[in-house]
């Protein structure tokens, strides 16, 4: 579904990315790890259009996406959940959420809604108030509703977990193995908490200084004490 070839990127002199490839395939979760400033999230934000690309390119099942804006992109099935959880503070809940849809140039619908407020019975309990008053937990849910919100066909998600209580931590991942085997969603997935990701993830590629150490199934790199040791901090 998502493929990435030789992709380089980098902040002036200094390059972030050096010829990363991996491919993400329909309906499973790929992990992207590695220590801090491995590239994991410059990779997310070079895949869509945030940061430019140097070199490489970037396929969206089959279609060449490399350079497009990144305004053009949730219409075409790619939905970024960037680190952060940023909200329209002063907008409700419901709005929101309605701004996915809106991305993909689109109007929600109730049954949308619906489904969103299912996965996140607390969004519809706030579903009125205004986005401010919402928990760092409750905002990571707006941010992953909204994005579902654009019919995504891949979602790029950075740091999901960060600064967030286990139990809450829990159900988002649970949703995401939800919606990769009920939906046939794919998803990249960039995590600090190497363990949880690997926990759920299919496949994982392992960054180091902006170059893929490692492409493997989820099991197998866990399983690698060497490189969980050298890698993955656990």
């Amino acid at each position: 579904m998502l493929s990435v070839e030789s992709l380089s990127a980098g902040y002036g002199p200094v390059r972030a990315l050096d010829e990363v490839s991996f491919e993400a395939a329909d309906g499973e979760i790929t992990a992207v790890l590695g220590a801090n400033g491995a590239g994991k999230t410059t990779l997310l934000r070079t895949i869509s259009g945030l940061v430019r690309a140097t070199a490489g390119r970037v396929f969206l099942a089959g279609k060449d996406i490399t350079g497009r804006s990144t305004e053009d992109l949730p219409g075409l099935g790619l939905a970024h959940v960037p680190e952060g959880r940023g909200v329209l503070a002063e907008l409700t809940v419901e709005e929101n959420l309605r701004l996915g849809a809106l991305g993909g140039g689109r109007r929600a619908t109730a049954e949308e809604l619906s489904r969103v407020y299912g996965h996140f019975p607390v969004l519809e309990e706030r579903r009125d108030g205004l986005a401010h008053v919402l928990s760092g937990g409750e905002r990571q849910m707006l941010v992953i509703g909204r994005a579902l919100l654009s019919r995504p066909k891949v979602l790029l998600l950075d740091e999901p977990s960060l600064g967030l209580a286990p139990k809450i931590v829990t159900r988002i991942f649970e949703l995401l193995r939800t919606l990769v085997s009920s939906d046939g969603l794919t998803v990249v997935l960039v995590e600090q908490n190497a363990r949880s990701a690997l926990s759920i993830a299919d496949r994982g590629v392992v960054l180091n200084l902006g170059r893929v150490v490692v492409r493997d199934d989820a099991d197998a790199l866990a399983g690698d004490d060497a490189l969980r040791h050298a890698y993955l901090g656990f």
